[in-house]
């Protein structure tokens, strides 16, 4: 089994959980792992990457993306994924090199400040996703039971 196939293994159930209408594709470890598919539904993005290339994209619902981490300093980095997370894509996967990453000082709380989840990883890979419905999970305080409780405005002083 290659290196290519035992990635793609990973990447095949995140594909099949989110089941999307349509693909954005961007870097050339993506387009190698996707390339497979048989996909008619795919915009695809090649390195360089820049923040010009997002204008002309059209709504996406999910975006596997790598090579972007490696290709560009941390902030433009960090500014090109925040702005297709914002912009253009409802769920994102993102593939890293670890190796390359760990060089320009990314670490795992700059993924999740970005609002990604650590998925897996393989040899010097690692796999993280976005996912606008589970990003924010709801809290159970954060409703009518537990404000403006007229019966309570006597008895407890806080």
């Amino acid at each position: 089994m290659t290196a290519y196939s035992e990635l793609s293994t990973i990447l095949s159930p995140l594909l099949h959980s989110y089941q999307p209408e349509s693909i954005l594709i961007a870097g050339e470890l993506a387009i190698r792992l996707y390339k497979n598919q048989q996909d008619t539904r795919t915009q695809l993005l090649t390195t360089p990457f820049s923040v010009e290339q997002l204008s002309n994209l059209e709504p996406i619902n999910l975006a596997i993306i790598s090579d972007v981490i490696e290709s560009m300093t941390k902030p433009q980095a960090i500014e090109w994924l925040a702005m297709v997370r914002n912009r253009h894509a409802q769920h994102l996967i993102l593939i890293v090199d670890a190796t390359k990453a760990s060089k320009q000082s990314w670490q795992l709380a700059d993924y999740l400040a970005l609002g990604m989840n650590y998925i897996d990883h393989h040899e010097q890979y690692q796999f993280f996703s976005y996912a606008i419905e589970s990003y924010r999970p709801k809290h159970d305080w954060l409703n009518s039971r537990f404000w403006a409780n007229p019966e309570n405005f006597d008895k407890y002083r806080w």
